[in-house]
């Protein structure tokens, strides 16, 4: 199956077409550096990090940059209440996210540009929109016309008649303008640039129109961000850069849902955030990742510790699976059959992880009966390491250097040794007891018909 994306500009799957034949620019709106980030944060960016892996599946090369927003009205307040440097503020989260992406096993970016290296080529786009007339100067600071933009309403269909004009800002002239350039206040402090409107700084819709023409010219194949982005934020972005450009800025927009708790957004503002270290403590990078692919990126999720230990079961399950081959997965040749077709057909249907997913465990229910009665064959080994190394290649859980590299304790090794004598005479009471002695000290048993074996716990 052709790659099939959900366009949010046509509200449908379209087959994915690039500009380049081999080579996809994309761009995702990145975080704001005032704050550790959440949970709720990280879906979006292992969505992204899903789309670059399965275009990399389809033989593409992937361009992909993911923006920092370091300077922010809540960096702003963040400083003013720590009573820390800008810099020292927006290093310390911007490299929080930094880690927790690659404990994730988020594929590094080819871009992780900041707003704040941008801010001279920001004032020299703003200069072009007013020279165009399509921006104009209020009380030092700059604001897009958006009655200038013909194609404005990209994403939604807004109804004049229905805007609440109770607190209109009286530097616009009409309410649906948007701010570009941001004036100097007392509470910025010394955080402030010098343009040729008075001080002040950009503002963020600025900010990534002016990244993806430095970039990438001004336009790219995918655009992607939290489905709460689309307006305003995508629809300004392409406001600014397509009246300039005369072009698309993105031929296709991709938007994540939210991960909620209790059917509310999860936000720092609410309060209702759970933290990220501390559940890849808990629980590991492998559970955590599964847990925010489980889902298909365009539904909402709900979170729940039920969830996340339904996710721990199936990353246990995918290694003690995983544990049955001792070939080098690197040497075998990728020849794929009927069930690894499905598997890229299902990611290819606008990156549908749960049916991915099911498809993968449907088979290895299947190889795991073959296994318990002794009966699999070369090629069903050759099968199962190719479809571990595809699926892993996505979903990124298994660690196969390290899945073999432990050492039985004596204690255990015992236990394991006494269940079998129990079991040869037949009793059954006394061997279900050392089993669950053997699970408490962190190990699994199986028995298959060539005998025991043993797995370790992650």
């Amino acid at each position: 199956m052709s790659l099939k994306l959900y366009n949010s500009l046509s509200s449908k799957k379209e087959i994915f077409k690039s500009i380049s034949d081999k080579r996809v620019k994309t761009y995702g709106c990145g975080p704001t550096v005032y704050n550790h980030l959440h949970i709720g944060n990280y879906r979006t960016f292992v969505f992204y990090d899903l789309l670059n892996r399965v275009l990399q599946m389809n033989g593409y090369e992937t361009e992909t940059a993911v923006n920092i927003t370091d300077i922010d009205d809540k960096i702003i307040d963040r400083v003013n209440h720590e009573k820390l440097s800008l810099k020292e503020i927006t290093s310390k989260y911007e490299s929080s996210f930094i880690e927790l992406s690659e404990s994730l096993k988020i594929l590094p970016n080819s871009y992780n540009p900041k707003a704040t290296d941008y801010v001279e080529l920001m004032i020299s786009h703003i200069q072009d929109l007013l020279n165009e007339d399509f921006a104009y100067v209020s009380n030092e600071s700059v604001y897009f016309s958006v009655d200038k933009d013909q194609s404005y309403e990209r994403f939604v269909n807004l109804k004049k008649d229905d805007m609440d004009f109770s607190d209109v800002n009286p530097d616009k002239k009409f309410i649906g303008d948007f701010v570009l350039w941001k004036s100097w206040t007392e509470k910025d402090g010394n955080i402030f640039w010098d343009s040729p409107w008075g001080k002040g700084r950009p503002a963020w819709h600025t900010e990534c129109a002016v990244m993806i023409k430095d970039l990438f010219n001004g336009q790219i194949d995918i655009h992607c961000g939290g489905v709460d982005l689309k307006f305003p934020h995508h629809e300004n972005e392409c406001a600014q850069v397509e009246v300039l450009c005369k072009n698309f800025l993105s031929n296709y927009w991709l938007h994540a849902e939210h991960l909620t708790m209790d059917d509310i957004k999860m936000s720092k503002s609410l309060g209702n955030v759970i933290n990220v270290s501390s559940l890849i403590e808990d629980y590991g990078y492998d559970v955590v990742r599964l847990f925010l692919l489980s889902a298909h990126y365009r539904t909402k999720v709900s979170f729940s510790q039920k969830k996340l230990e339904e996710c721990k079961k199936m990353t246990e399950k995918i290694n003690r699976f995983a544990k049955n081959f001792t070939s080098d997965i690197k040497s075998i040749d990728l020849k794929f059959s009927n069930e690894h077709d499905l598997f890229i057909d299902a990611l290819n249907d606008d990156l549908n992880t749960p049916e991915a997913i099911g498809i993968f465990f449907s088979f290895i229910s299947e190889m795991n009966k073959k296994i318990a009665k002794n009966s699999i064959n070369d090629s069903d080994k050759e099968k199962s390491l190719v479809f571990l190394k595809l699926f892993n290649s996505i979903f990124d859980i298994l660690d196969f250097g390290n899945l073999h590299n432990h050492k039985i304790p004596k204690e255990v090794q015992d236990l394991l040794v006494s269940r079998q004598e129990s079991r040869e005479k037949q009793d059954w009471k006394l061997s279900d007891s050392i089993r669950d002695k053997i699970e408490s000290l962190g190990w699994y048993v199986e028995d298959t018909a060539s005998g025991q074996k043993l797995l370790k716990k992650k």
